[in-house]
Protein backbone atom coordinates (compact mmCIF):
# COMPACT_ATOMS: atom_id res chain seq x y z
CA UNK A 1 0.00 0.00 0.00
CA UNK A 2 0.96 3.72 -0.61
CA UNK A 3 0.77 5.68 2.23
CA UNK A 4 0.60 9.72 2.51
CA UNK A 5 2.56 11.77 4.25
CA UNK A 6 1.86 13.86 7.30
CA UNK A 7 2.70 16.90 4.97
CA UNK A 8 0.59 15.87 2.32
CA UNK A 9 -2.69 14.86 4.53
CA UNK A 10 -2.41 18.26 5.92
CA UNK A 11 -1.95 20.36 2.70
CA UNK A 12 -5.42 18.12 1.72
CA UNK A 13 -7.13 19.36 4.84
CA UNK A 14 -6.23 23.12 4.10
CA UNK A 15 -7.82 22.83 0.62
CA UNK A 16 -10.75 21.24 1.80
CA UNK A 17 -11.14 23.67 4.22
CA UNK A 18 -10.74 26.22 1.37
CA UNK A 19 -13.43 24.51 -0.86
CA UNK A 20 -15.85 24.73 2.25
CA UNK A 21 -14.86 28.50 3.03
CA UNK A 22 -16.13 29.17 -1.00
CA UNK A 23 -19.55 27.33 -0.82
CA UNK A 24 -20.15 29.14 2.50
CA UNK A 25 -19.44 32.61 0.53
CA UNK A 26 -21.24 31.40 -1.86
CA UNK A 27 -23.97 30.54 0.36
CA UNK A 28 -24.61 26.63 -0.96
CA UNK A 29 -24.42 25.80 2.65
CA UNK A 30 -25.26 22.07 1.96
CA UNK A 31 -22.09 21.51 -0.18
CA UNK A 32 -20.20 23.82 3.04
CA UNK A 33 -21.41 21.16 5.28
CA UNK A 34 -20.67 18.34 3.08
CA UNK A 35 -16.56 19.03 2.32
CA UNK A 36 -16.76 20.42 6.18
CA UNK A 37 -17.53 16.83 6.74
CA UNK A 38 -14.90 15.60 4.27
CA UNK A 39 -12.34 18.02 6.53
CA UNK A 40 -13.66 16.63 9.70
CA UNK A 41 -13.07 13.09 8.45
CA UNK A 42 -9.31 13.45 7.70
CA UNK A 43 -8.71 15.33 10.67
CA UNK A 44 -10.21 12.68 13.13
CA UNK A 45 -8.08 10.02 11.04
CA UNK A 46 -4.92 11.71 12.34
CA UNK A 47 -5.60 14.46 14.78
CA UNK A 48 -2.38 16.42 14.40
CA UNK A 49 -4.65 19.72 16.18
CA UNK A 50 -8.08 18.90 18.32
CA UNK A 51 -10.11 22.23 17.43
CA UNK A 52 -10.17 24.87 14.30
CA UNK A 53 -11.09 28.52 14.33
CA UNK A 54 -11.60 29.01 10.75
CA UNK A 55 -14.25 25.85 10.70
CA UNK A 56 -15.65 26.82 13.57
CA UNK A 57 -16.40 30.06 11.90
CA UNK A 58 -17.58 28.69 8.95
CA UNK A 59 -20.39 26.57 11.32
CA UNK A 60 -21.12 30.13 12.90
CA UNK A 61 -21.86 31.95 9.12
CA UNK A 62 -23.99 28.54 8.34
CA UNK A 63 -26.26 29.06 11.56
CA UNK A 64 -26.67 32.81 10.44
CA UNK A 65 -27.51 32.19 6.89
CA UNK A 66 -29.90 29.17 7.65
CA UNK A 67 -31.30 30.35 10.53
CA UNK A 68 -33.25 33.08 12.45
CA UNK A 69 -32.25 35.43 15.00
CA UNK A 70 -34.43 35.17 18.00
CA UNK A 71 -34.93 38.36 20.16
CA UNK A 72 -33.06 39.65 22.55
CA UNK A 73 -35.81 39.06 25.34
CA UNK A 74 -36.96 35.24 25.20
CA UNK A 75 -37.42 33.60 27.76
CA UNK A 76 -36.63 30.21 28.90
CA UNK A 77 -38.33 28.20 31.62
CA UNK A 78 -35.51 26.89 34.52
CA UNK A 79 -36.48 23.36 34.31
CA UNK A 80 -36.45 22.34 31.06
CA UNK A 81 -33.82 20.83 29.76
CA UNK A 82 -32.49 19.74 26.32
CA UNK A 83 -30.80 16.84 25.70
CA UNK A 84 -29.60 16.26 21.80
CA UNK A 85 -28.35 12.56 21.17
CA UNK A 86 -25.86 11.45 18.22
CA UNK A 87 -25.10 8.42 19.70
CA UNK A 88 -28.59 7.07 20.75
CA UNK A 89 -27.45 3.54 18.99
CA UNK A 90 -24.79 3.65 22.23
CA UNK A 91 -27.52 2.06 24.78
CA UNK A 92 -25.32 3.02 27.43
CA UNK A 93 -24.00 6.35 27.15
CA UNK A 94 -27.48 8.21 27.62
CA UNK A 95 -29.87 6.77 29.86
CA UNK A 96 -28.05 7.62 32.91
CA UNK A 97 -28.04 11.19 32.23
CA UNK A 98 -31.77 11.27 31.61
CA UNK A 99 -32.53 9.14 34.98
CA UNK A 100 -30.31 12.11 36.69
CA UNK A 101 -32.59 14.85 34.92
CA UNK A 102 -35.58 13.04 35.92
CA UNK A 103 -34.80 12.50 39.43
CA UNK A 104 -33.93 16.05 39.72
CA UNK A 105 -37.29 17.23 38.69
CA UNK A 106 -36.11 18.40 35.53
CA UNK A 107 -38.92 18.34 31.71
CA UNK A 108 -36.56 16.67 29.11
CA UNK A 109 -36.86 16.59 25.46
CA UNK A 110 -34.88 14.27 24.19
CA UNK A 111 -33.78 15.39 20.08
CA UNK A 112 -31.93 12.72 18.16
CA UNK A 113 -31.57 13.36 14.07
CA UNK A 114 -29.32 10.26 13.33
CA UNK A 115 -30.85 6.81 14.61
CA UNK A 116 -31.83 3.74 12.83
CA UNK A 117 -35.00 1.85 13.46
CA UNK A 118 -33.97 -1.56 14.72
CA UNK A 119 -34.26 -4.25 17.77
CA UNK A 120 -31.80 -2.27 19.65
CA UNK A 121 -33.13 1.39 19.43
CA UNK A 122 -36.54 -0.17 19.77
CA UNK A 123 -35.64 -1.06 23.49
CA UNK A 124 -33.60 1.84 23.69
CA UNK A 125 -36.47 4.09 22.81
CA UNK A 126 -38.58 1.92 25.02
CA UNK A 127 -36.91 2.44 27.98
CA UNK A 128 -36.42 6.53 27.61
CA UNK A 129 -40.31 6.56 27.10
CA UNK A 130 -40.64 4.40 30.44
CA UNK A 131 -39.25 7.90 32.14
CA UNK A 132 -41.52 10.71 33.25
CA UNK A 133 -40.97 14.07 32.32
CA UNK A 134 -39.24 13.20 29.00
CA UNK A 135 -40.49 14.00 26.04
CA UNK A 136 -39.07 12.25 22.60
CA UNK A 137 -38.51 13.91 19.02
CA UNK A 138 -37.01 12.27 16.44
CA UNK A 139 -36.15 14.46 13.53
CA UNK A 140 -36.04 12.75 9.91
CA UNK A 141 -33.60 13.91 7.32
CA UNK A 142 -34.04 15.38 4.40
CA UNK A 143 -31.32 17.91 3.58
CA UNK A 144 -28.52 18.64 5.44
CA UNK A 145 -30.15 22.42 6.41
CA UNK A 146 -33.84 20.85 6.58
CA UNK A 147 -32.36 18.97 9.93
CA UNK A 148 -30.46 21.72 11.01
CA UNK A 149 -33.09 23.68 10.91
CA UNK A 150 -35.89 21.50 12.26
CA UNK A 151 -33.68 20.45 15.40
CA UNK A 152 -33.24 24.22 15.87
CA UNK A 153 -36.82 24.77 16.08
CA UNK A 154 -37.19 21.95 18.34
CA UNK A 155 -34.88 23.21 20.75
CA UNK A 156 -36.12 27.22 20.97
CA UNK A 157 -40.11 26.18 21.29
CA UNK A 158 -39.19 23.84 24.29
CA UNK A 159 -37.80 26.87 25.71
CA UNK A 160 -35.02 25.04 27.76
CA UNK A 161 -32.43 27.01 30.00
CA UNK A 162 -30.07 24.32 29.83
CA UNK A 163 -28.83 21.60 26.80
CA UNK A 164 -26.80 18.83 27.11
CA UNK A 165 -25.30 17.68 23.59
CA UNK A 166 -23.72 14.12 22.98
CA UNK A 167 -22.81 15.28 19.45
CA UNK A 168 -20.32 13.94 16.67
CA UNK A 169 -17.73 15.86 15.49
CA UNK A 170 -19.86 16.65 12.29
CA UNK A 171 -23.00 16.83 14.23
CA UNK A 172 -25.91 18.73 12.15
CA UNK A 173 -26.39 20.98 15.88
CA UNK A 174 -22.93 22.83 15.75
CA UNK A 175 -24.69 25.77 13.54
CA UNK A 176 -27.98 25.80 15.09
CA UNK A 177 -25.73 26.44 18.88
CA UNK A 178 -24.31 29.08 17.05
CA UNK A 179 -27.59 31.15 16.63
CA UNK A 180 -29.53 29.66 19.79
CA UNK A 181 -30.19 32.37 22.32
CA UNK A 182 -27.64 33.38 25.13
CA UNK A 183 -30.35 32.35 27.39
CA UNK A 184 -29.51 28.83 26.91
CA UNK A 185 -26.85 27.30 28.54
CA UNK A 186 -24.79 25.10 26.47
CA UNK A 187 -23.03 21.61 27.67
CA UNK A 188 -20.76 19.32 25.96
CA UNK A 189 -20.68 15.76 26.94
CA UNK A 190 -16.29 15.46 26.22
CA UNK A 191 -16.83 11.43 24.98
CA UNK A 192 -14.52 11.82 22.20
CA UNK A 193 -12.37 13.85 23.87
CA UNK A 194 -9.17 11.80 22.63
CA UNK A 195 -10.12 13.54 18.72
CA UNK A 196 -10.83 16.56 17.17
CA UNK A 197 -14.06 18.01 17.20
CA UNK A 198 -16.30 21.55 16.29
CA UNK A 199 -18.08 23.34 19.02
CA UNK A 200 -15.17 24.89 21.27
CA UNK A 201 -16.35 28.29 20.22
CA UNK A 202 -20.04 27.60 20.71
CA UNK A 203 -20.46 25.60 24.21
CA UNK A 204 -20.31 27.60 27.26
CA UNK A 205 -19.14 24.33 29.79
CA UNK A 206 -17.28 20.91 28.81
CA UNK A 207 -18.31 17.98 30.99
CA UNK A 208 -14.75 15.80 30.83
CA UNK A 209 -15.09 12.23 31.97
CA UNK A 210 -11.13 12.22 32.57
CA UNK A 211 -7.79 14.23 33.24
CA UNK A 212 -6.22 13.51 30.27
CA UNK A 213 -9.55 15.33 28.21
CA UNK A 214 -9.38 18.29 30.62
CA UNK A 215 -6.10 18.74 29.63
CA UNK A 216 -6.32 18.51 25.84
CA UNK A 217 -9.55 20.59 26.45
CA UNK A 218 -6.95 23.31 28.28
CA UNK A 219 -4.01 23.11 25.91
CA UNK A 220 -5.82 22.23 23.35
CA UNK A 221 -9.11 23.54 22.56
CA UNK A 222 -8.76 26.90 23.83
CA UNK A 223 -11.54 26.40 26.66
CA UNK A 224 -10.94 28.21 30.20
CA UNK A 225 -10.44 26.12 33.65
CA UNK A 226 -13.92 27.89 34.34
CA UNK A 227 -15.54 26.02 31.77
CA UNK A 228 -14.75 22.41 32.41
CA UNK A 229 -16.98 20.35 34.59
CA UNK A 230 -15.26 16.81 35.71
CA UNK A 231 -17.69 14.17 35.58
CA UNK A 232 -16.84 10.92 35.61
CA UNK A 233 -19.77 8.36 34.50
CA UNK A 234 -20.86 4.79 34.88
CA UNK A 235 -22.55 2.34 32.19
CA UNK A 236 -26.19 1.23 32.56
CA UNK A 237 -26.85 -2.45 31.96
CA UNK A 238 -28.57 -2.86 28.55
CA UNK A 239 -31.44 -4.56 27.86
CA UNK A 240 -30.21 -7.39 25.44
CA UNK A 241 -30.62 -11.24 26.56
CA UNK A 242 -27.43 -13.55 26.01
CA UNK A 243 -26.89 -15.14 22.76
CA UNK A 244 -24.38 -17.25 23.92
CA UNK A 245 -20.71 -18.21 22.98
CA UNK A 246 -19.35 -20.32 20.30
CA UNK A 247 -19.02 -24.49 21.92
CA UNK A 248 -14.83 -23.94 22.06
CA UNK A 249 -15.64 -22.13 25.27
CA UNK A 250 -17.47 -24.61 27.36
CA UNK A 251 -15.02 -26.05 30.40
CA UNK A 252 -12.34 -23.32 29.68
CA UNK A 253 -11.41 -19.98 31.62
CA UNK A 254 -12.49 -17.21 29.36
CA UNK A 255 -10.78 -13.82 28.73
CA UNK A 256 -12.34 -11.32 26.65
CA UNK A 257 -11.53 -7.98 25.03
CA UNK A 258 -13.13 -5.93 22.64
CA UNK A 259 -13.56 -2.72 20.63
CA UNK A 260 -12.52 -0.28 17.68
CA UNK A 261 -10.17 -2.70 15.76
CA UNK A 262 -7.72 0.17 15.43
CA UNK A 263 -7.01 0.92 19.09
CA UNK A 264 -5.10 -2.66 18.76
CA UNK A 265 -2.88 -1.68 16.04
CA UNK A 266 0.51 -0.62 15.71
CA UNK A 267 3.89 -0.66 13.87
CA UNK A 268 5.28 -3.64 16.46
CA UNK A 269 1.90 -6.05 16.76
CA UNK A 270 2.02 -5.31 20.81
CA UNK A 271 -1.94 -6.14 21.78
CA UNK A 272 -1.36 -9.09 19.52
CA UNK A 273 1.74 -10.50 21.15
CA UNK A 274 0.25 -9.98 24.86
CA UNK A 275 -2.29 -12.06 23.46
CA UNK A 276 0.00 -14.95 22.19
CA UNK A 277 1.57 -14.73 25.18
CA UNK A 278 -1.43 -15.65 27.18
CA UNK A 279 -2.58 -18.03 25.33
CA UNK A 280 0.59 -19.95 24.78
CA UNK A 281 1.74 -19.95 28.45
CA UNK A 282 -2.02 -21.26 29.60
CA UNK A 283 -3.32 -24.11 27.29
CA UNK A 284 -6.84 -23.84 29.61
CA UNK A 285 -7.19 -20.08 28.60
CA UNK A 286 -9.74 -19.30 25.32
CA UNK A 287 -9.58 -15.52 23.98
CA UNK A 288 -12.75 -14.01 22.87
CA UNK A 289 -12.09 -10.69 20.74
CA UNK A 290 -15.61 -8.66 19.74
CA UNK A 291 -15.61 -5.67 17.74
CA UNK A 292 -17.51 -3.33 15.90
CA UNK A 293 -18.32 -3.67 12.22
CA UNK A 294 -14.80 -3.90 10.29
CA UNK A 295 -13.79 -4.11 6.98
CA UNK A 296 -12.23 -6.48 5.32
CA UNK A 297 -8.53 -5.22 6.11
CA UNK A 298 -9.47 -5.94 9.87
CA UNK A 299 -11.20 -9.17 9.44
CA UNK A 300 -7.74 -9.81 7.60
CA UNK A 301 -5.83 -8.99 10.16
CA UNK A 302 -7.79 -11.05 12.63
CA UNK A 303 -7.95 -14.10 10.66
CA UNK A 304 -3.83 -13.65 9.51
CA UNK A 305 -3.37 -13.88 13.45
CA UNK A 306 -5.74 -16.89 13.62
CA UNK A 307 -4.24 -18.68 11.21
CA UNK A 308 -0.38 -17.79 12.01
CA UNK A 309 -0.77 -19.26 15.29
CA UNK A 310 -3.17 -22.03 14.60
CA UNK A 311 -5.23 -20.38 17.25
CA UNK A 312 -8.35 -21.83 15.46
CA UNK A 313 -10.11 -23.15 18.51
CA UNK A 314 -8.28 -20.42 21.05
CA UNK A 315 -8.93 -17.42 19.60
CA UNK A 316 -12.67 -16.42 18.58
CA UNK A 317 -13.93 -13.17 16.90
CA UNK A 318 -17.75 -13.19 18.07
CA UNK A 319 -18.41 -10.24 16.14
CA UNK A 320 -20.59 -7.07 17.35
CA UNK A 321 -22.04 -8.52 20.25
CA UNK A 322 -25.84 -5.66 21.29
CA UNK A 323 -25.45 -7.94 24.40
CA UNK A 324 -22.29 -6.55 25.49
CA UNK A 325 -23.34 -6.63 28.67
CA UNK A 326 -24.53 -10.03 29.54
CA UNK A 327 -21.11 -11.07 27.51
CA UNK A 328 -18.71 -9.89 30.36
CA UNK A 329 -20.74 -11.24 32.65
CA UNK A 330 -20.27 -14.63 31.31
CA UNK A 331 -16.51 -13.98 30.95
CA UNK A 332 -13.61 -14.43 33.47
CA UNK A 333 -11.12 -11.58 32.19
CA UNK A 334 -11.47 -8.74 30.32
CA UNK A 335 -8.15 -7.56 28.70
CA UNK A 336 -8.00 -3.99 27.45
CA UNK A 337 -7.05 -3.28 23.94
CA UNK A 338 -3.56 -1.47 23.43
CA UNK A 339 -1.85 0.99 22.48
CA UNK A 340 -5.59 2.41 23.00
CA UNK A 341 -7.93 1.63 25.50
CA UNK A 342 -11.89 2.60 26.20
CA UNK A 343 -13.17 3.38 29.19
CA UNK A 344 -16.43 2.54 28.46
CA UNK A 345 -15.11 -1.50 27.93
CA UNK A 346 -13.40 -1.33 31.36
CA UNK A 347 -16.54 0.49 33.03
CA UNK A 348 -18.74 -2.97 31.83
CA UNK A 349 -16.27 -5.41 32.84
CA UNK A 350 -15.68 -3.66 36.70
CA UNK A 351 -19.71 -3.06 36.85
CA UNK A 352 -19.57 -6.76 36.39
CA UNK A 353 -17.08 -7.54 39.45
CA UNK A 354 -14.64 -9.02 36.53
CA UNK A 355 -10.91 -8.16 36.76
CA UNK A 356 -9.22 -5.87 34.00
CA UNK A 357 -6.21 -6.80 32.63
CA UNK A 358 -4.20 -3.52 30.56
CA UNK A 359 -0.74 -2.72 28.96
CA UNK A 360 0.00 0.38 28.14
CA UNK A 361 3.65 1.73 26.32
CA UNK A 362 5.64 3.72 28.77
CA UNK A 363 4.95 7.27 29.03
CA UNK A 364 1.06 6.55 27.81
CA UNK A 365 -0.66 10.11 28.70
CA UNK A 366 -4.44 9.02 27.24
CA UNK A 367 -4.86 5.17 29.45
CA UNK A 368 -7.79 5.19 30.57
CA UNK A 369 -8.43 2.84 33.02
CA UNK A 370 -7.09 4.14 36.16
CA UNK A 371 -8.67 7.43 34.98
CA UNK A 372 -12.38 6.15 34.41
CA UNK A 373 -12.79 3.89 37.50
CA UNK A 374 -10.65 4.88 40.25
CA UNK A 375 -13.24 7.27 41.81
CA UNK A 376 -13.87 5.35 45.25
CA UNK A 377 -10.51 3.85 45.61
CA UNK A 378 -7.34 4.71 43.92
CA UNK A 379 -4.90 1.32 43.04
CA UNK A 380 -2.97 -0.01 40.00
CA UNK A 381 -5.12 -1.84 37.16
CA UNK A 382 -2.78 -0.84 33.96
CA UNK A 383 0.73 -1.75 33.64
CA UNK A 384 3.52 -0.37 31.70
CA UNK A 385 5.95 -2.76 31.89
CA UNK A 386 5.67 -6.49 29.43
CA UNK A 387 6.80 -8.15 32.66
CA UNK A 388 4.29 -6.69 35.21
CA UNK A 389 1.34 -7.14 32.59
CA UNK A 390 2.17 -11.05 32.89
CA UNK A 391 2.93 -11.43 36.06
CA UNK A 392 -0.73 -9.92 36.86
CA UNK A 393 -2.17 -12.16 33.96
CA UNK A 394 -0.71 -15.61 35.60
CA UNK A 395 -1.96 -14.32 39.13
CA UNK A 396 -5.94 -13.50 37.41
CA UNK A 397 -5.57 -16.68 35.45
CA UNK A 398 -4.27 -19.29 38.19
CA UNK A 399 -6.11 -17.65 41.44
CA UNK A 400 -9.95 -17.97 41.52
CA UNK A 401 -9.84 -16.41 44.84
CA UNK A 402 -7.77 -13.10 43.59
CA UNK A 403 -9.87 -12.95 40.61
CA UNK A 404 -12.79 -12.48 42.28
CA UNK A 405 -11.39 -10.01 44.98
CA UNK A 406 -9.92 -7.55 41.97
CA UNK A 407 -13.28 -7.49 40.05
CA UNK A 408 -15.53 -6.63 43.49
CA UNK A 409 -12.50 -3.79 44.11
CA UNK A 410 -13.06 -2.35 40.39
CA UNK A 411 -16.84 -2.70 40.81
CA UNK A 412 -16.40 -0.63 44.49
CA UNK A 413 -14.10 1.97 42.84
CA UNK A 414 -16.02 3.45 40.00
CA UNK A 415 -18.70 6.03 39.93
CA UNK A 416 -22.32 4.50 41.43
CA UNK A 417 -25.52 5.55 40.26
CA UNK A 418 -26.42 7.62 43.07
CA UNK A 419 -22.92 9.74 43.26
CA UNK A 420 -23.42 10.50 39.56
CA UNK A 421 -26.89 11.41 39.94
CA UNK A 422 -26.36 13.57 42.42
CA UNK A 423 -23.40 14.89 40.95
CA UNK A 424 -24.70 15.74 37.91
CA UNK A 425 -27.17 17.63 39.44
CA UNK A 426 -24.89 19.95 41.57
CA UNK A 427 -22.76 20.33 38.29
CA UNK A 428 -25.55 22.01 36.08
CA UNK A 429 -27.08 23.81 38.93
CA UNK A 430 -23.45 25.80 39.90
CA UNK A 431 -21.66 25.03 36.76
CA UNK A 432 -19.04 24.21 39.15
CA UNK A 433 -17.30 21.09 38.66
CA UNK A 434 -17.80 18.81 41.58
CA UNK A 435 -14.59 16.94 41.57
CA UNK A 436 -10.76 18.05 41.71
CA UNK A 437 -9.62 18.28 37.82
CA UNK A 438 -5.90 17.51 37.72
CA UNK A 439 -3.71 18.21 34.59
CA UNK A 440 -1.67 15.54 32.82
CA UNK A 441 1.49 15.72 31.18
CA UNK A 442 0.26 15.21 27.62
CA UNK A 443 3.02 14.24 24.90
CA UNK A 444 0.83 15.42 22.03
CA UNK A 445 3.89 14.40 18.90
CA UNK A 446 3.62 10.55 20.75
CA UNK A 447 0.01 10.67 20.30
CA UNK A 448 0.15 12.52 16.82
CA UNK A 449 2.87 9.67 15.70
CA UNK A 450 0.45 6.93 16.99
CA UNK A 451 -2.71 8.16 14.54
CA UNK A 452 -0.26 7.73 11.58
CA UNK A 453 0.84 4.70 12.20
CA UNK A 454 -2.45 3.16 11.75
CA UNK A 455 -2.07 3.84 8.02
CA UNK A 456 1.56 2.14 7.82
CA UNK A 457 -0.64 -0.75 9.41
CA UNK A 458 -2.60 -0.70 6.44
CA UNK A 459 -5.43 -0.09 8.62
CA UNK A 460 -6.56 3.14 6.59
CA UNK A 461 -5.96 3.60 2.68
CA UNK A 462 -5.98 6.95 2.68
CA UNK A 463 -4.42 7.67 -0.91
CA UNK A 464 -7.31 7.18 -2.86
CA UNK A 465 -9.98 8.88 -0.39
CA UNK A 466 -7.68 12.00 -1.29
CA UNK A 467 -7.71 11.85 -4.58
CA UNK A 468 -11.27 11.05 -4.95
CA UNK A 469 -12.07 14.25 -2.81
CA UNK A 470 -9.87 16.48 -4.10
CA UNK A 471 -10.12 15.66 -7.83
CA UNK A 472 -6.88 15.18 -10.19
CA UNK A 473 -6.90 19.15 -10.75
CA UNK A 474 -6.43 19.91 -7.23
CA UNK A 475 -4.05 17.33 -6.53
CA UNK A 476 -2.01 18.91 -9.47
CA UNK A 477 -2.25 22.29 -8.81
CA UNK A 478 -1.55 21.77 -4.80
CA UNK A 479 0.11 17.99 -4.25
CA UNK A 480 1.23 16.87 -6.94
CA UNK A 481 2.88 14.09 -4.96
CA UNK A 482 -0.59 12.84 -4.09
CA UNK A 483 -1.30 12.97 -8.08
CA UNK A 484 1.75 11.02 -8.63
CA UNK A 485 1.42 8.43 -6.52
CA UNK A 486 -1.91 7.69 -7.39
CA UNK A 487 -1.06 6.93 -10.22
CA UNK A 488 2.23 4.72 -9.07
CA UNK A 489 -0.80 2.81 -7.76
CA UNK A 490 -2.87 2.61 -10.60
CA UNK A 491 0.40 1.16 -12.40
CA UNK A 492 1.06 -1.13 -9.22
CA UNK A 493 -2.44 -2.66 -9.47
CA UNK A 494 -2.35 -3.48 -13.19
CA UNK A 495 0.85 -5.24 -12.86
CA UNK A 496 -0.68 -6.89 -10.25
CA UNK A 497 -3.85 -7.82 -11.87
CA UNK A 498 -1.67 -9.06 -15.51
CA UNK A 499 1.06 -10.81 -13.42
Amino acid sequence: MISCSPREIQKAYKILKSIASKFVEDRDTENALKYIDQCISLVQQFNWIYADEELEMLEKRIGELLLPEMPVDYQVEQERVVFFDDFCLTYVLTIQYLEALVKAGKKVLYVTSRYRYNNDTKRFFSHIEKLNGVEIVKVHNRSISHTIADVYEQIISFHPSKILLHIYANSKVIPALYVLPKQITKYLINLADQTFWLGARVIDYCIEFRPFGATVSLECRGLKENQLLMLPFYPIKDENPFAGFPKEVEGRLIVFSGGDIYKTLDSKRTYWKLIKMILDTYPEVVFLFAAKVIDQRGKDWINGFIKENQFEERFLYIGFRPDIYEVLKHCDIYMGTSPASGSLMSQLAATNAKPILQYYYPGTSDDETEQALCVNDVFQISYQNVDGFLQEAGRLIEDSDYRKRQGERLRNAMMQKDQFDDALCRTIESNETQFIIEKKAVDYKHLERRWYELEKCGFCNLLPYLYGVLGPSNCIRHVPSLFVKKQMMVLKNKLHISS
